[in-house]
């Protein structure tokens, strides 16, 4: 059964890592009876929280912010779930390098995806059946403020545990974050009135698991790639 989240119409075998282009340590695969990216009645199903699965209507008529502070194989694999919902990506990066072999795949897959420039222009809003995906992982791109138009949704990657995130946190959303300690655990207290007996409630999360904050609410998410992306991103 779906699990509705802060108002929102929110609708995982151990083994060899395969061989990357990156130097990341991934978690396992989800099991093989959960092969491919599934979408429920309100958006795309990001994982299983303690009540079921878990899915972010990402894409609405007024645009949406989501705050990531994970590693950088969670913001590939979001993003490459954003094509099973027909969305143009568009990416601004400090290293473009980087992701180019994740626009290659998303490509290959049969999406489409662009590494932007400094002086590039992203969309300005998307439409019901080509909804907009821009990723912000650039200093000198401002996500955070940047306006957006419907059907478009801007992903923004922070460092939680730095002063300033508190107001990038308060102007999003919702966020994902991964580990939640120290000063980043303070940080999303601080923006999103949480207590200390829900930020215990993450603080040991695995390798596949996420903690997804909105205001005053606060979830453990297993979040690990389907067999299917596994090997389409990560598999070489």
């Amino acid at each position: 059964m779906t699990q509705d989240f802060s108002g929102w119409d929110l609708p995982e075998q151990t083994g060899d890592t395969p061989a990357t282009d990156t130097e990341w340590v991934l978690p396992a695969a989800a099991p093989v009876d959960n092969p491919v990216v599934r979408t429920g009645p309100s958006g795309m199903v990001l994982g299983e929280g303690n009540k079921g699965p878990v899915t972010v209507r990402l894409f609405r008529s007024q645009p949406t912010r989501v705050l990531l502070a994970v590693p950088q194989y969670v913001t590939w694999l979001l993003t490459f779930r954003a094509i099973s919902l027909g969305a143009h990506v568009s990416i601004f990066a400090n290293d473009p390098a980087s992701w180019q072999s994740l626009v290659d795949r998303i490509t290959a897959c049969g999406g489409t995806a662009e590494l932007l420039g400094k002086d590039s222009v992203a969309p300005g809003a998307g439409r019901p059946y080509r909804p907009s995906l821009i990723v912000d992982d650039a200093d000198w791109y401002d996500g955070v403020q940047e306006q957006l138009g419907p059907w478009q949704a801007m992903l923004t990657c922070v460092d939680a545990a730095q002063s300033g995130s508190v107001f990038a946190l308060r102007s999003c959303d919702l966020a994902l974050v991964s580990p939640v300690d120290g000063r980043t655990s303070d940080n999303l207290r601080r923006a999103y009135a949480l207590n200390q007996a829900q930020l215990r409630t993450v603080t040991d999360l695995s390798d596949s698991e996420v903690a997804l904050a909105t205001p005053r609410r606060l979830l453990r998410l297993a979040l690990p790639p389907t067999q299917t992306e596994y090997q389409l991103l990560f598999g070489g």
